[in-house]
């Protein structure tokens, strides 16, 4: 990490758990909120990263791991519900705000931590009945604003027109 002038601030202390970052290369981020990125946010102070599931649980699981910019070191873990993954999106209002991935037969949304840990907080659950819609976004682009989350695919594809047509692209959540 750097301070503002270039100079050496610290040097990120990761231990032995495996970071998975979500970014999309081809997308160019212009504004503030284009949630671009899902697993790392960052404020003045703090960097947010999320663990990758094991590649082997049946119900993939990970944490989110806040490390103090000053010290490199982490300073607290947050476990995500069993079954389902959290991915940090940004910090607002003095809060992380993450994805909560829907897992089998639970609806997925947006939950907040402070900036001192704990347990997440839910801001936006999607319901249960959207979870087959929700889990076939693989690898989608997630945004938030005004109490709504929308997930998108990065890209369409199929075999054939029709395929891609009945493509779903764009799940809406919130009022």
């Amino acid at each position: 990490m750097l301070n503002e002038n270039g100079t050496y601030r610290s040097q990120l202390v990761g231990g032995t758990d495996d970071y998975g970052t979500k970014c999309g290369g081809d997308l160019l981020a212009e504004g503030k909120n284009l949630d671009n990125c899902l697993g790392v946010a960052a404020d003045d102070r703090t960097v947010y990263l999320a663990t990758k599931p094991p590649e082997d649980d049946p119900t993939p699981t990970n944490k989110v791991v806040a490390f103090d910019l000053n010290a490199g070191q982490a300073k607290w873990k947050a476990a995500a519900p069993a079954g389902q993954t959290l991915m940090p999106i940004r910090t607002e209002g003095g809060r992380l705000l993450m994805y909560l991935a829907a897992g089998k037969n639970k609806g997925g949304g947006i939950a907040s931590l402070p900036p001192t840990g704990g347990t997440p907080q839910m801001v936006l659950r999607h319901p249960a009945a959207a979870t087959t819609v929700e889990r076939g976004f693989f690898d989608s682009r997630v945004a938030y604003q005004n109490g709504r989350c929308f997930l998108m695919h990065a890209r369409i594809s199929g075999i054939d027109d029709e395929d891609e047509k009945s493509m779903k692209s764009v799940a809406g959540f919130g009022s």
